[in-house]
């Protein structure tokens, strides 16, 4: 092999873990509205001599951070959600991990979820915003995939028991329809004879492992999500 040929395959390597390691899906990306400033929250670890960003992806990683900076040599991590205060810092690029594990997040590769039950208890409304709050959204059940994997995990790994969940689906009129979020009405998997479309009923909780419409002013564990590229 010529040293042409080697240089391009090593550079093309070099690149691919670059990718991996910042740029691809299931890890980092790049949060450009922070780029040269400074945010309002302190670092939890801050590492010197660190020349690359890949070495301070990968230090984020073993560290469960949710944002990371690198600024020439220095890498600081962070284990809370950040933003930008006024004051400038020149050379700073900051990344995010796409699934904040740090947050109590679950990344599921076979499906490509980001996900997390809450250990609290709060009514739909309040679900909404906590998820919104964590750059998240109640989740989104329109596919069996999602619907199944779910409900695999609340059963099989969370083991709640006859626990229940708020997910991201209501309706705003007596006679509907449940919409998700995402304006999709679509879902095969209502618990026997729901929904009964009584006046009050207007959110959507998991029950175990099908959904059932209830009050929106009870109080239940929330399940949140961010949506992965």
């Amino acid at each position: 092999m010529d040293v042409k040929s080697t240089a391009v395959i090593t550079g093309w390597f070099l690149l691919s873990i670059f990718q991996v390691c910042i740029g691809g899906r299931t890890f980092y990306h790049r949060v450009e509205s922070l780029d040269n400033r400074e945010v309002t929250e302190s670092a939890s670890n801050t590492h010197t001599r660190i020349p690359s960003v890949g070495q301070c992806a990968r230090l984020c990683r073993q560290q469960d951070c949710v944002y990371l900076r690198h600024n020439g040599d220095v890498c600081s991590l962070y284990d809370a959600l950040v933003n930008a205060s006024s004051s400038p810092a020149q050379g700073a690029v900051y990344y995010r991990n796409t699934c904040p594990t740090g947050l109590g997040y679950v990344f599921a590769e076979s499906t490509n979820l980001c996900f997390k039950l809450t250990p609290s208890t709060e009514q739909w409304g309040g679900c909404r915003d906590t998820c919104s709050a964590e750059g998240g959204r109640l989740m989104v059940l329109d596919t069996d995939i999602r619907h199944n994997y779910i409900k695999h995990y609340i059963i099989e790994v969370a083991r709640i028991g006859t626990n229940t969940a708020w997910v991201g689906m209501n309706k705003t009129t007596t006679s509907g329809p449940f919409r998700w979020s995402t304006e999709s009405t679509h879902t095969t998997k209502w618990d026997s004879g729901e929904p009964d479309y009584v006046s009050y009923q207007n959110c959507v909780y998991l029950y175990y492992k099908d959904l059932v419409d209830a009050d929106c002013g009870a109080s239940r564990r929330c399940v949140c999500e961010i949506v992965l590229p």
